[in-house]
């Protein structure tokens, strides 16, 4: 009798390698982004602004913050980035926006597949099923508001979260560590909070190669486009009004956001400063004492949460750490057959695909005025975020007493 054929071990098999798959996925949704813009000429407004900086920048030094997208409903998106990020996508100019929107879907598709095959690395699933896990986790991340909302308007925010969880987890201790952050801080501001969660952590030289990074793309920028480059460090970055007209939209889930739709206030001032300092000094000591118990993907999780929470924008597209928090925490529920974070896993993964409902917001007219349990609704995010740093740091204090009690119980029993 003929022994059936068997693959030898580490074959590759075409029919589930999800790489493939996820290829397939990418090209995809490349083609149907592409062909939808195509035929309508609407969505993909922030690819579009990037668009018009870059041409705007191959036109000469000062042009780069003059550039506007205008999208089919009036409204000017203008390039806020730093120089750097508009010379980095200077190719943009070279094809047509339809182009230009097929490849940026179908890369930022395969980012978000990096990033989900770099926490499973992690964490690091029985291999026979590490397929099924990754091809299961981008199945379930395309339909969350942070990962659908982040494709249609063609933001950059996955590949720079990529970069940072290769530069702080996957090569965590190597040589250029602290590389990718400088460099991702270079291109959009929000990822300076990684340096200091370095210094606190006490990792001084992954901090420098970060800051001496970050430095860099400064000096090229300004070596590409100086007067852009002056106008923007000199205090351009800090006109939140080409980022968003009314900090009060649904859309800006920061905490300076819920405290203008609580206080129905588009200038929250000293009361957000407040809670942000407060918030931001919590959330990076979670951040640390995972750091410090040697969970390093949820230190740097938290960290990002407390970035976006502090940002005085943070729009609902940034929060695509959504992805590899649920990741982990799915995984944690497995592994410690915990009933009580299945449960928080599942609600919150409802939570995110729900809040494609804000899209109707701001067409409906309700999109800055929210009363009872509209505070609720319009601040989801913001609250899932303290919940879960909340809860993170509780459990880390319940692990750290029951440890600390079981010590106390053997050196008892042997005093005994």
């Amino acid at each position: 009798m003929t022994a059936p054929a068997t693959s030898p071990p580490g074959a590759w098999r075409w029919s589930t390698d999800p790489r493939l798959l996820a290829g397939i996925v990418a090209v995809a949704a490349g083609a149907a982004a592409a062909a939808l813009h195509h035929g309508t000429g609407m969505f993909w407004g922030d690819l579009g602004a990037y668009r018009a900086g870059a041409v705007a920048a191959g036109a000469g030094d000062g042009e780069l913050y003059r550039a506007a997208h205008h999208t089919p409903d009036g409204i000017a998106l203008g390039f806020t980035y730093p120089p750097f990020a508009a010379m980095l996508l200077r190719p943009l100019a070279a094809v047509a926006m339809p182009t230009a929107v097929g490849v940026w879907t179908a890369a930022s598709v395969l980012a978000l597949f990096a990033v989900v095959r770099c926490t499973l690395r992690y964490v690091d699933p029985p291999r026979a099923r590490r397929g099924l896990w990754v091809l299961g986790a981008l199945v379930a991340a395309l339909p969350v508001f942070a990962v659908a909302g982040h494709l249609q308007v063609g933001q950059v925010g996955l590949f720079l979260m990529w970069i940072v969880l290769v530069d702080l987890v996957a090569n965590r201790g190597g040589r250029w560590h602290g590389v990718g952050v400088g460099i991702v801080a270079g291109i959009k501001l929000t990822p300076l909070i990684f340096v200091g969660y370095l210094v606190l952590t006490g990792r001084w030289r992954a901090a420098g190669i970060a800051v001496t990074a970050f430095a860099a793309t400064i000096g090229l920028g300004f070596a590409w486009r100086p007067a852009d480059s002056a106008w923007f460090w000199s205090g351009g970055l800090l006109d939140t009004s080409r980022v968003t007209g009314d900090p009060r939209t649904i859309l800006n889930q920061s905490l300076s956001g819920a405290v203008a739709r609580i206080a129905d206030d588009p200038q929250p001032g000293l009361t957000w400063l407040t809670v942000a300092a407060l918030a931001g000094a919590a959330g990076m000591a979670v951040a640390v004492a995972y750091h410090r118990a040697g969970d390093e993907l949820a230190a740097v999780l938290a960290c990002a949460a407390t970035g976006l929470l502090v940002s005085p924008v943070s729009w609902h597209h940034h929060w695509v750490w959504w992805v590899p928090a649920l990741l982990l925490l799915v995984w944690h529920a497995r592994q410690h057959r915990d009933r009580g974070a299945t449960i928080a896993a599942a609600a919150s993964w409802v939570i995110l695909v729900a809040s494609t409902s804000w899209v109707l917001a701001s067409p409906g007219g309700w999109d800055l005025h929210f009363t009872g349990l509209g505070l609720v609704y319009s601040n989801l995010y913001v609250l899932l975020a303290l919940a879960g740093l909340g809860a993170a740091g509780w459990r880390l204090y319940r692990d750290r007493s029951t440890a600390a009690n079981e010590r106390r119980y053997a050196v008892a029993r042997v005093d005994s």
